[in-house]
Parts: C-alpha cells; structure tokens; sequence
C-alpha cells in the first residue's frame, strides 16, 4: 500500500490544477490517469477566467510559451446574417479580458507536466478500481494487470466523463438539462476574419435555432468545428455523423461559404448525453472537481473555466484541511461553485429557448448589460458586482421583457 496526501483521479485540467496547487504547497500528490497523455478531446476554446487561475499556480507563462492563439472575444451569427460580437476588454472591470484557442491534448498535457514538474508524482494507463471512504482507500489496476492500493488523506476526484467516485458512491443524478449531442471535426481552409477576430470563437445559429455550431480557430491554421443539436434532431435527419455534419455546414448560409475550401483533418466524431449532476460534490475525506460534479453544455465555453476554478479552490481547501484547519465544504466550495454553476446554466437555459439571441441581436445596446454579459462570457460568473450574478434567471427575464417591450 502506498501512503499520500492526496490522491487524485484524473489529469485533465481540474486535476492538474489541483496538483500543481497542492505540490507546490509542499504536500505529496498522486495523481492516476487512465490513458496516456496527449490525448484528444473537444472543449478547446478557453475564457479569461481561466488565465486568472493559471496565473495563480504558475503555469500560465507555461501555456502562453505554446504559442496558441489569442482569445479575445466571442461571435454570435444568425442565419439572417445578423452579427452580435462580444470581446472580452469590454467587461466590468475583471483582471483578465483574454485567454486562448487551445487543442487540449497540448493544453491538458502541458497543464500536467507542469504539475508533474513541480512535484506531484503522475502514473498513466491506471485505473480505479474501488474506494473504501471510510479508511479512504483507493484500489487500482494498471494496463499490465498490476494491482496497488493508496492510503489518501484526502482523495480529489477529477475524472471527467470518467465520475468514478460519482459511479462507486452511487452520487449520479439526472442533468436538468435537455440530452443533446456533438457532432465535430477539424479541418483546414476556414474562411477567417481577418485581424484580432481571427482567433475569436464563432458561434453560428442554425436554422431556427434547431442547432448552433462552433467554430474555434487554432494558430497552425487547422479549426475546430462542432454542431450541438437535441438528440430528436440528429435522429430526425437519419444520418451518419459525416453525413450530418455535411449537411448542417453546407445548407447554412454562413458557414457554407466560411468552409467552401475546407478539407477535414480527422474523422468526424459524436458524443452525447454529456450533462450531469450529482447528490453532492463532497463528503468526509473527499471532493469532486471539474465534469465528475456537473458538466452542463458547450456553448458559452464553460466546461474547461469549471474544471480549472474548481481544481484550484478544491486543493486550497485541502491544503487548509490538511493543515488542521476547519473546512465548510458546503459553503466553501459547493455552495461557491453552484453561484457560477447557477448563473452559466441560466444562461444556457435562455440560449436554447431562443430568448438570449433576441438579446444579443436586439437594436436596444444598453452599455450597462452589454459589458455585464461580456463578463460572464469571460467566465467571471462569480463576481458579485455583476448583475447577472445570483438570481440570473430573474434578470434575464426582466431584460428580456425589456426588450420586448422596447420593440413593441
């Protein structure tokens, strides 16, 4: 048996955060990872939020030295060719107003060699195989059959898609949110704006509203492009993955013009059912970080910000924990994290009834809500002096009954 402070499941981004806080805080880690890095996965446009939690732990000079391309802001397109963008310097006074358009597998494997660097100890091709949370204790087998148990302190869960902690304690919940599904390649050729907008991301509105599709430049020229739709939808067309995708870019007015040269770099790929939840995100000797808690959905480009803030204030709570000091997991972070959880899926929620477009290509621009909704499009969705924090749902409606009533 092996003996750490703390044993984290996963080496995605809230893991490598939560490792990079925790090793150079001076506490042993181990972190197991199932497969080997790098490795592929979509959620590849990053918000300046993010930067503000890479700063903290000292890797952001590390990902700026990959020379990924500069975020500064995000388009929204409709197919009546309306055109709202938001940029990022255009907010309420955050420390961060860019971040960057990232492939994760050298994002998330830069993330983890800098944790690895500063001392926590990375295995990959190691999987959780059960977890004992009374004596916290996880066993593991290896790809060649080797079986290890770890005696933790504490144990962070950041598996991802993976939940394992969320699957062992029985802790999964239906999402709130409607099954919907991805569809996605990369390809070569895109039609980019020129100047700073070349490395915005581009969300293009699909027919009417039956899916949006997301467009996310990267700096050797190859771009990420991905249709989100509901499940009915995907099956009402009786397609394959390719076929789908062909059909929705080269029937939608913008986008079949932006990809009229474009040739795919990879094979075309789906993945659905990917919102969650869970009972709680915590419990004695325990936490959960990043999408092992709850994932809700892709467009505002939440996932990655959630994993990161989450990673981070998971380990400086159990670095405080560990130090004997009394943690309030429920308000400290649960609670914490749910503020900015509640606001983005407020913000999806109205995205996908239609209501949040009538507000980004309404003619009535108010400064004051304009640069409110930069700032939560920059992820900072915990920032209290935004109005749209706590109670998002509330304002959202009064906004767009404001709205409403303007065009009357």
């Amino acid at each position: 048996m092996k003996n750490c402070d703390v044993l984290i499941i996963g080496g995605g981004p809230a893991g490598s955060i939560a490792a990079a806080n925790l090793a150079q805080k001076g506490f042993s880690v181990e972190v197991i990872e199932k497969v080997d890095f790098p490795r592929f996965v979509i959620g590849e446009s990053l918000l300046p939020q993010c930067n503000e939690i890479l700063a903290k732990n000292n890797l952001l000079e590390k990902v700026t030295q990959k020379g990924f391309i500069l975020k500064a802001g995000a388009i929204f397109i409709n197919e009546a060719k309306e055109v709202e963008t938001y940029h990022f310097r255009e907010n309420i006074g955050e420390p961060f107003n860019t971040s960057f358009q990232v492939k994760r597998e050298e994002f998330d494997h830069t993330l983890l060699l800098g944790a690895s660097e500063f001392g926590a100890n990375v295995q990959h091709g190691v999987e959780v195989t059960a977890y004992n949370e009374v004596k916290n204790i996880v066993s593991t087998v290896d790809r060649e059959g080797n079986k290890e148990e770890y005696q933790a302190r504490f144990v962070l869960d950041a598996s991802g898609y993976g939940r394992v902690l969320p699957r062992l304690l029985d802790l999964d919940i239906p999402s709130e949110l409607k099954t919907r599904q991805a569809v996605f390649t990369r390809i070569e050729n895109d039609i980019r704006p020129e100047g700073e907008l070349a490395g915005y991301i581009t969300i293009f509105i699909h027919g009417d509203n039956d899916a949006w599709i997301w467009v996310i430049p990267f700096a050797d020229g190859i771009t990420s492009v991905g249709i989100v739709s509901t499940e009915e939808y995907f099956e009402k067309m009786n397609m394959e993955e390719e076929a789908f995708w062909n059909h929705v870019i080269y029937s939608n007015v913008n986008t079949k013009e932006r990809f009229k040269n474009a040739t795919k770099v990879r094979p075309v790929g789906k993945i659905g059912g990917y919102a969650s939840n869970v009972k709680t995100m915590h419990g004695k000797g325990f936490a959960m970080a990043g999408n092992a808690t709850e994932f809700l959905d892709p467009v505002f480009s939440s996932g990655v910000t959630l994993a990161l803030v989450s990673g981070d204030l998971a380990a400086d709570l159990i670095a405080k924990e560990l130090n004997g000091e009394t943690v309030d997991w429920q308000t400290e972070y649960e609670e914490y994290m749910m503020l900015g959880i509640d606001v983005f899926r407020d913000f999806v929620n109205t995205w996908y009834d239609g209501r949040l477009q009538k507000v980004f290509f309404s003619p009535l621009k108010k400064e004051q809500y304009t640069r409110s909704i930069s700032s939560i499009l920059s992820g900072y969705v915990w920032n209290k002096k935004n109005v749209f924090v706590g109670d998002s749902e509330k304002k959202l409606d009064m906004l767009i009954k404001m709205i409403d009533a303007s065009i009357k």
